[in-house]
């Protein structure tokens, strides 16, 4: 700086000689402003140094702010699983580590849907009282079951039931409350009974044969997707339960939405809710048609309401669960709904018609397809049999369809009930407010190998014996057990005996060579259903 200063000085000095020395000032100027730019630019380089250490200091204060937060979390979450393990009170349920010390477990059973089976797997080896999830016990003690299960004051899970939502709505399974649900349960009850779906007979019976003929078209020549039959023809049943005789809905795109929608519940079981809002709007065609499958199926919902609703006539003369819906006087009226509400409603309802009877067929064709023996014994009984009246008393019909409903329940985990404030004690373990237990329909003959020797075989005959019957038939609980179970399980079983009694009669069927044991392996996806969601068959027209 000093030298600086000093050229500078001289220069002025020089300013006052003559011209002969102008030039020498000048180039003295010169090389005062370099040495200027000179020193500038060391003092820059010295600040830019400076600052880079500051920035090096500071990101790596924050990369070990980074480290440090990480290894809280971790530690934070050690302690969790810690703490739910082995000091948390449900700590004395029987149960692997690990599902007692984070949901992963269950998540990623979910996932590859088998919780069922390896929940089932977990009582083999347990006990009747299994500890699935931190916060999650299955039951499987009948007795236990229906002691829980039959109270009316007991909540279900919500958190797991929300997964079923329609268009962003609740519906009556959606709903933790039991009396919310009870009152939108009546209706369907009603509606359902034996004497009220023999009103609609000759309709279900019109459906069941036009679905026959469509099937018909292929000659026996290609494969037919049996569960896309099963789901217009169960669609086109159960719109004349829901709205009334004047309902008829496009059936064309409800089979691929419905099955989009079911693989849709494993995502909101399995994944954060935020990524969904992501998927709707992102790059993968097949995702955003999964996620809006909620909103397709609430339209559809929303449109069969637009149709009852300009049915005029009463429920006496055409009934309906949308009439009973919009009944003021109606024993347990509903609350006042709003167009979304009842649009959701009966979306949902649809789908629970829809889904259980369609998905537990499927397997039923799969296994007779298999047993040519059985189908030829089951064909004999309904040729030996005219119409389609009184057909609960076909036997061998009848267990074929008890065998299926055991063998692949349409329900995977059949409900959950909410532990109340004080607790409760079960099977002699104290159970604290807020744990949810859950049982199923799987484990009720699987745990009994006393009664059902080989209940990993589809054995209709066996529900031909007399000895045990009683006893057997009280653990088949295909819909669930006490108030929550479904309502509609009658119409299922109903619908079930028509369909199968109509296609048998017309065809044999045989396994297409694309079904294979692989493909047909069960997969829980809201209820039991095939892999892959299909079941091809062929079906070759009977002669004579």
């Amino acid at each position: 700086m000093a030298s600086s200063y000093l050229l500078l000085d001289e220069n002025m000095h020089f300013l006052d000689k003559g011209e002969g020395e102008m030039k020498k000032s000048r180039s003295i100027l010169d090389l005062v402003i370099i040495s200027i730019k000179s020193f500038s630019s060391l003092h820059m380089f010295d600040k830019l140094v400076v600052s880079g250490v500051s920035m090096m200091d500071v990101r790596g204060l924050r990369w070990e702010i980074l480290w440090a937060a990480f290894i809280l979390l971790v530690m934070f979450r050690a302690a969790c699983m810690i703490y739910r393990a082995h000091i948390h009170p449900l700590r004395s349920i029987p149960g692997p580590w690990i599902s007692s010390a984070t949901s992963l477990w269950i998540r990623w059973q979910r996932w590859h849907g088998r919780l069922s089976f390896e929940a089932d797997k977990l009582m083999a080896k347990y006990g009747p009282i299994v500890r699935i999830s931190p916060n999650l016990v299955i039951l499987n003690d009948p007795e236990a079951v229906e002691k829980v299960f039959v109270r009316k004051d007991l909540d279900t899970s919500p958190k797991s039931i929300r997964a079923l939502r329609v268009g962003g709505h609740d519906w009556t399974v959606t709903y933790p409350q039991h009396p919310i649900a009870r009152s939108r349960r009546h209706p369907v009850m009603i509606a359902t009974t034996t004497k009220n779906l023999k009103l609609r007979h000759q309709v279900f019976v019109d459906n069941i044969e036009a679905m026959v003929r469509d099937i018909a078209e292929s000659g026996g020549e290609r494969s037919e997707d049996i569960v896309h039959h099963l789901r217009i023809c169960t669609l086109k049943n159960s719109q004349v339960i829901m709205g009334g005789s004047t309902v008829d809905v496009d059936a064309t795109n409800f089979p691929h939405v419905v099955g989009e929608y079911n693989f849709l519940v494993v995502w909101r079981l399995c994944l954060p809710g935020w990524l969904f809002e992501w998927l709707q709007y992102g790059p993968f065609s097949h995702a955003r048609f999964r996620v809006r499958s909620s909103d397709k199926l609430f339209d559809l919902g929303d449109e069969l309401c637009q149709q009852a609703a300009k049915n005029e006539a009463t429920f006496e003369e055409d009934p309906s669960i949308y009439k009973l819906f919009t009944d003021p006087g109606a024993k347990y009226p509903t609350q006042a709904w709003t167009d979304p509400e009842i649009g959701a409603e009966m979306a949902g309802q649809v789908l629970a018609a829809t889904e259980t009877t369609s998905s537990a067929l499927a397997f039923i064709y799969y296994e007779l397809a298999k047993n040519q023996s059985l189908q030829h014994d089951l064909y004999k009984e309904l040729c030996a049999h005219e119409g389609y009246e009184e057909l609960d008393s076909l036997k061998l019909l009848d267990a074929c369809i008890k065998e299926g409903l055991r063998f692949r329940p349409p329900v995977a985990l059949t409900g959950s009930r909410m532990v109340p404030p004080g607790g409760l004690n079960v099977l002699g373990y104290y159970l604290p407010a807020g744990t949810v237990i859950t049982t199923q329909s799987l484990s009720m003959s699987r745990q009994r190998p006393d009664l059902f020797p080989d209940f990993d075989s589809y054995n209709p005959r066996r529900w031909l014996e007399d000895e045990s019957n009683a006893e057997k038939r009280r653990l088949l609980v295909p819909f669930g057990i006490g108030a929550r179970r479904c309502p509609g399980g009658n119409m299922a079983t109903y619908q079930m005996r028509l369909i199968l009694a109509a296609t048998f009669r017309a065809f044999r069927i045989t396994l297409a060579p694309e079904t294979t044991p692989e493909k047909m392996a069960p997969f829980e996806a809201n209820g039991y259903r095939s892999r892959h969601d299909r079941c091809d068959l062929i079906f070759a027209p009977r002669v004579g």
